[in-house]
């Protein structure tokens, strides 16, 4: 098991990962070729963005992109966001999701954030279970999201 982040030229089995295994989540369209470019480009370029993957064998088994936000206050040091955590369907439950979280946390952590936090849309105790597992709280904050559709 490897754990780091995905290079340049693995945006295809990237986008491949996703459609396959991001099923139970409602989402857009895939746009068009010439944005993803420009996109994964914009991502690749920073050193605020990232996309993390957890690989076995050369298979990707689980993402997550993670942001590292610059901030004035906690003694200027940033916090991290991590987003579209997602495990192959086929090998949940077997540690690579744990494993794509620990990593993010690490790579948070070496970036002088003094948090990282993630917010999920699957309310059930597995996954309650998982978040505690890895380290992360539900107690300390609430989360509020406002969304536009497109």
């Amino acid at each position: 098991m490897e754990a780091r982040e995905i290079k340049k030229d693995e945006l295809d089995q990237l986008l491949e990962f996703y459609q396959l295994h991001l099923y139970d989540v409602k989402d857009d369209p895939p746009a068009d070729q010439s944005v993803v470019d420009r996109i994964w480009n914009t991502i690749q370029t920073s050193e605020n963005f990232a996309v993390l993957g957890v690989f076995d064998k050369g298979l990707l088994m689980a993402s997550c992109s993670i942001t590292i936000v610059p901030n004035l206050t906690r003694g200027c040091h940033p916090y991290a966001l991590i987003e579209n955590i997602a495990t192959h369907r086929q090998y949940r439950r077997e540690g690579y999701g744990k494993a794509n979280l620990l990593h993010a946390t690490e790579y948070a952590k070496k970036r002088s954030c003094y948090k990282a936090m993630f917010m999920t849309g699957h309310l059930n105790t597995k996954v309650e279970k998982f978040c505690k597992a890895s380290g992360f709280n539900s107690q300390e904050k609430k989360a509020y999201i406002k969304r536009w559709e497109y």
